[in-house]
């Protein structure tokens, strides 16, 4: 059975941040590690398309984060998937962005300014 987003419940918004609290250091982590050498960059692709999957499960509406981390994770998501390696390893300017965010959601850096993402 076919089950639209539009009908199912509103998610709460503690599992959404619950949710986000989950994904978003293991993605940046990730993101890093790739930058480093530490983690490859299919490992790293992997890791992008299980987070849409586990998110798409919850069947939250897209829409704006709740709040600055989760509108950097989720720019931060969008960013590597849209990124080949190339651009991801060879881009300083790329690099600066995505450790700028990498290191907000490991509670290591300040929030990036002028990154707004959005929930897919």
């Amino acid at each position: 059975m076919l089950t639209l987003v539009s009908s199912k419940p509103d998610i709460s918004s503690e599992i959404i941040n619950k949710h986000i609290a989950d994904y978003a250091p293991a993605l940046a982590v990730s993101a890093l590690g790739t930058m480093n050498g530490d983690v490859t960059y299919t490992s790293l692709k992997t890791t992008c398309t299980e987070h849409l999957h586990e998110w798409w499960k919850l069947s939250v509406s897209s829409g704006t984060p709740e709040n600055g981390y989760e509108s950097t994770y989720w720019h931060l998501l969008h960013l590597l998937e849209s990124l080949e390696e190339h651009q991801l390893l060879g881009n300083s300017f790329i690099q600066f962005k995505v450790s700028g965010c990498a290191q907000f959601l490991l509670g290591v850096g300040s929030m990036p300014i002028k990154m707004q993402g959005i929930r897919p």
